[in-house]
């Protein structure tokens, strides 16, 4: 059978595509064909656009996709929501649904952008020490002991792959995109979010007005989970991904 549809999955900040692999091992459906593209600065796609603009970070992730008419199932986590909600912008008549994992489509207020300009001068203080702490905090205090393995990997990949030149363009880019709530809430496609209870990144209080204007996005949010889903609840997870993908 012939795929009649793309899921997108757009990895966060510091990540590597590989973040999804697992997710990806759950989904059996041959009509999705599965892109992961790599956010500029990140991995095996070291270069920084010259822009530091969020359209400019999606023209890069676009042109690692397929050129097909395919529609998008566009999910990003963290980072990659945010500029999932750029792509929705940039190429409203490719989006079939969007999922935000962890993520959200509106702007930085006033205290995360502070919040983004402090962790820049942290980085270029000690770099490694900044995304070693900065992951730690993504997950869940109930969850370090539990996840001591896979969170120690992704510290040592991150601090291997990850320069102080690509955090602080990546700060810029979060702190300089457009809010994309009123673009999204328009749109006649699926929404979905899913949240962690513990997540300090993206907390369900920060994303309550959002929330309340994305009158008909669905939101699931999960106890004792923080900002990694893909590792704290797998299953849920998993679940989450295969329903947003099946309403298309």
């Amino acid at each position: 059978m012939s795929a009649t549809r793309r899921l997108v999955l757009i990895h966060g900040f510091t990540e590597r595509p590989a973040m999804w692999a697992t997710l990806i091992n759950q989904i059996n459906d041959p009509t999705l064909a599965i892109s992961t593209p790599t956010i500029p600065g990140h991995g095996a796609l070291p270069e920084i656009p010259h822009e530091l603009t969020a359209e400019s970070y999606c023209k890069a992730i676009a042109e690692q996709l397929p050129h097909d008419d395919l529609p998008w199932i566009v999910v990003g986590h963290s980072m990659g929501g945010y500029l999932a909600a750029t792509l929705a912008r940039m190429f409203p008549d490719r989006i079939a649904a969007l999922g935000f994992f962890h993520s959200k489509a509106g702007a930085d207020n006033a205290a995360k952008i502070e919040d983004r300009k402090r962790a820049i001068a942290t980085a270029e203080h000690n770099k490694d020490l900044y995304i070693g702490t900065m992951l730690r905090n993504t997950f869940s205090a109930k969850n370090i002991e539990r996840f001591r393995e896979p969170l120690t990997q992704m510290i040592a990949d991150a601090q291997h792959d990850i320069s102080y030149a690509c955090i602080a363009a990546a700060h810029t880019v979060m702190i300089e995109r457009a809010d994309g709530v009123s673009n999204i809430n328009n749109a006649n496609y699926p929404v979905a979010y899913f949240l962690g209870t513990d997540d300090k990144s993206i907390s369900f209080e920060s994303l309550q007005s959002e929330l309340d204007e994305m009158k008909r996005a669905q939101i699931t949010l999960i106890e004792n989970a923080g900002h990694m889903g893909h590792i704290e609840c797998f299953e849920e997870a998993a679940e989450w991904l295969k329903n947003l993908c099946a309403e298309n």
